[in-house]
């Protein structure tokens, strides 16, 4: 079994030689076929390099849940800390250019995964959203869905948040996890991967004149004031 120590010094050896082998002003092809290889062996390693990036987003996601306080007053503790251990980032990718704005987040759990996305183009300003839950059925329920772009129009039919559907993808019950705590833990992990804070100051849908944040400190407002009365009442 290779050490610490040893696995340092093979690392540090590793790249010395890579930097030498491809380090010249112009490839033969032995250097291309292996440049080639390096090119599947990041392929192949790349589910393993997401799983130990969410390791540590776990850690930060946890330490943020806790100054917040609709988790501080949640009896959902025990489900949100089930879905955390079981959450896998599957895909994520995030650039911010002068001209656009694009994020795309699939994050895997248990019973389900949790689909983002965002774009917007600063140049025709094109704006398209959506955050939804799927299941391994292919079924979908959206809390979000916001395009502004002439001529594109909102699916009908299309409630937001669909709580009762989003209850049924993910396999989660009411009693156990109510509304509030799953849009605020929903977003808490969306939100975490949005760099540029954009996606909570959008509206949650075509002609819904209230924003994600909004919904959010609707229902945390509720929570407080909830708190406070029960506070009053121990006192």
């Amino acid at each position: 079994m290779t050490s610490l120590m040893e696995l340092k010094k093979l690392v540090t050896s590793v790249r010395t030689q890579l930097a030498t082998i491809f380090n010249v002003r112009e490839w033969s092809p032995t250097q291309h076929d292996t440049y080639k290889w390096l090119k599947q062996l990041v392929q192949q390693f790349s589910t393993t390099e997401q799983l130990f990036e969410s390791k540590d987003d776990k850690v930060i996601i946890r330490n943020n849940l806790k100054d917040e306080m609709w988790y501080n007053c949640s009896k959902s503790k025990p489900i949100i800390g089930q879905l955390l251990d079981s959450m896998s980032l599957q895909h994520y990718t995030y650039d911010h250019h002068e001209d656009c704005l694009s994020l795309s987040l699939v994050m895997k759990f248990n019973y389900f995964a949790l689909h983002s996305e965002l774009y917007q183009n600063y140049t025709d300003q094109l704006t398209h959203t959506y955050i939804y839950v799927e299941n391994p059925q292919h079924q979908r329920a959206y809390i979000t869905f916001y395009t502004k772009f002439p001529g594109t129009e909102m699916p009908s039919n299309l409630k937001l948040p669909d709580f009762d559907k989003i209850y049924q993808v993910t396999n989660l019950s009411q009693t156990i996890m109510y509304q509030s705590d799953l849009l605020n833990f929903l977003s808490e992990i969306t939100m975490y991967y949005d760099d540029s804070g954009i996606l909570g100051d959008l509206p949650i849908g075509n002609g819904i004149n209230v924003t994600l944040n909004q919904l959010i400190n609707k229902f945390n407002m509720y929570l407080t004031q909830k708190k406070e009365e029960v506070d009053y009442q121990i006192k």
